[in-house]
């Protein structure tokens, strides 16, 4: 399992996909994107309850099964309310919610076993990537006070800083991405607005 950060920066990066500038730019969608990328992890709230937090780690909110519902959960929802874009809803929804799934697949949970049933029901195989990009982490799921003192122990850190540096850099290329991106979509609209003024001044002179 990774941490909130990494989760939080692929939540973020899927809703940056969205084609429509309007909801790029909106801060409500984008704090939302953020909790669904960490969505899955609501498993830890049952655990606490029961006084084991990894009593349910990694099991059915973590396989591309519970993404697709949640993608067409979302997509029911926007076309309920009579939106007229509910299938990006419901993609970028899923892949917020998946980019948890992938995230996951970067990251060696040391309790064991490594990874997660994706493909849950139809197979129980664990699977992970084979390349670890965030690092190895051993969160204490027995009790609650050994999940308090594990996130605190420096393995746990170590592994925060690296998100932190990770999610940076990918924050920056996103933003020298969209910088470029901005300015193509302004200069088109610059390009409209002449090839509308020349057309409307060519009918007055017709006229």
């Amino acid at each position: 399992m990774a941490l909130p950060i990494a989760h939080a920066t692929a939540g973020y990066l899927a809703h940056r996909l969205d084609p429509r500038r309007e909801q790029r730019e909106s801060w409500r969608r984008a704090v939302a994107f953020l909790l669904i990328g960490n969505l899955p992890d609501v498993d830890f709230l049952f655990g606490f309850v029961t006084g084991e937090p990894g009593a349910f780690h990694r099991g059915v909110t973590h396989t591309v099964l519970a993404a697709l519902v949640f993608a067409v959960a979302a997509g029911t929802v926007a076309w309920w309310r009579r939106l007229d874009a509910w299938w990006p809803a419901a993609a970028l929804c899923g892949a917020a919610y998946g980019s948890h799934l992938l995230v996951d697949a970067f990251t060696i949970d040391q309790r064991g076993p490594a990874g997660a049933r994706f493909f849950w029901p139809l197979s129980d195989a664990y699977y992970i990537s084979p390349v670890t990009i965030f690092g190895e982490i051993l969160i204490d799921g027995g009790s609650r006070a050994g999940f308090v003192r594990s996130i605190l122990q420096w393995p746990t850190v170590w592994v925060l800083l690296r998100e932190v540096a990770i999610a940076s850099v990918a924050l920056g290329a996103l933003r020298l991405f969209e910088t470029a991106r901005r300015t193509r979509e302004d200069l088109d609209a610059t390009s409209d607005d002449a090839r509308i003024v020349a057309d409307v001044a060519g009918e007055e002179d017709l006229a």
